[in-house]
């Protein structure tokens, strides 16, 4: 029975419903390496867990958060210390050191119980990988490529990363995504990657002029539940919980909530739950209209909706947060959207440009941007809220901000 994980990521039988997305992320892996997208806090890391703790006999996955990353050393020095975590690989990266008998007498004599923090510090202090990171990578990739089982990688926060690394050395970021690519790509290797990405990495890149570095990935975007499986995942919620629900409360839930994100799903049935426990009040539609409004829209979700926000100022530079921000403002005042053209005419407002073809073409990449990154759907050139609890949270704190 799932419970609704809220803080950590939900793994085993708590993460639920997705099952056709893992067999599929499986299939794609015999012959693809994958770039999976989502926003924050909707399973995209939970996923990728659940290929690492459940691998198919083929595969030796190894997960690692590349968040903090800013320089292409120490993300080699990050992608060595997680893969020699593995014992089957350990041989492998000792032989990196073959022709510098210093260093490898050095990680010869390092103890085996050391820890990956330890481990890393060691690197940096006695080799020039920092240096010469590219030469290392290089190196192992080839000493693992002929492995069985094959090495899965999963680089969660990716995009991050590079975006980290472009602000200091555009170069280096060029340099790194060029060798990642001819590292993916290398004709015997056996090596899968799985890149998990919070922002949009296509936009990123091809403002770098950049995006045939990704151009061999298959990009995987994950979607809400369907109908069907959201049902079912409240009416275990609420089982496992021994709390009972009726089907005109789990309507109200799924109407409140609109598109059935898991993390926004799992918040507001923990709330509910929460109270049931603590008052014995019956789960009704009104308690729960209740704490969706009081709870859920200004409490527990509100570090997660604010990083929408934040971002736009960190990922949207100069007129197009300005135009971003106010497209976001005048669709969370609406009641189902606005059309495209009315959209536009706010772009040339904000973004201080007339109406041309180069302006129109910067008009669809931005909404294209917004929709990658999960603010906003289209449906037959209308466009709206992808979240309708986004929408309200972006109403109540920034629908009429500087008005």
């Amino acid at each position: 029975m799932p419970y609704p994980i809220i803080g950590n990521v939900p793994r085993g039988e708590d993460y639920f419903g997705q099952e056709q997305l893992i067999e599929s992320l499986w299939y794609r892996l015999e012959k693809d390496n994958i770039l999976l997208t989502a926003p924050r806090r909707f399973g995209k890391t939970a996923a990728m867990y659940k290929l690492l703790d459940e691998p198919r006999p083929q595969f030796l996955p190894v997960y690692t958060d590349l968040e903090p990353i800013e320089t292409a050393g120490d993300f080699m020095v990050e992608l060595i210390s997680k893969v020699y975590q593995k014992r089957q690989f350990q041989r492998i990266i000792n032989r990196l050191w073959e022709g510098s008998k210093d260093i490898a007498l050095f990680f010869r004599n390092l103890p085996e119980d050391i820890d990956i923090g330890g481990f890393k510090f060691k690197v940096r202090e006695a080799t020039d990988m920092p240096v010469h990171w590219k030469s290392y990578g290089e190196r192992l990739m080839d000493l693992i490529s002929g492995e069985a089982p094959s090495l899965l990688l999963m680089l969660d926060e990716f995009a991050v990363m590079i975006d980290n690394i472009a602000r200091k050395d555009p170069e280096e970021a060029k340099s790194i995504l060029r060798w990642f690519r001819a590292a993916r790509i290398a004709p015997e290797t056996r090596t899968r990657f799985v890149i998990g990405s919070s922002i949009n990495l296509i936009p990123t890149l091809d403002t770098m002029g950049l995006v045939d570095t990704v151009n061999d990935l298959y990009i995987q975007k994950l979607q809400p539940f369907d109908e069907e499986t959201a049902k079912c995942y409240v009416d275990k919620v609420f089982e496992s919980q021994g709390v009972a629900l009726s089907t005109e409360a789990r309507d109200m839930i799924l109407e409140l909530v609109g598109a059935p994100i898991p993390y926004l799903l799992a918040v507001l049935l923990s709330i509910v739950i929460d109270q049931n426990h603590a008052t014995g009040a019956l789960v009704s539609p009104d308690l729960i209209k209740t704490v969706f409004d009081e709870d859920l829209l200004g409490g527990r979700t509100a570090a997660s909706f604010r990083h929408y926000r934040s971002r736009i100022d960190t990922y949207y530079p100069g007129w197009e947060g300005d135009t971003a921000r106010a497209i976001l403002r005048a669709l969370s005042r609406t009641v189902d959207g606005l059309e495209e053209q009315t959209l536009y005419q706010l772009f040339l407002k904000y973004s201080s440009q007339t109406h041309s073809h180069k302006t129109e073409e910067g008009f669809m990449h931005l909404m294209h941007k917004l929709e990658n990154d999960f603010y906003i759907s289209e449906q037959k050139r209308r466009y709206d809220f992808f979240s309708r609890v986004l929408k309200l949270w972006w109403k109540t704190n920034y629908g009429f901000q500087g008005e």
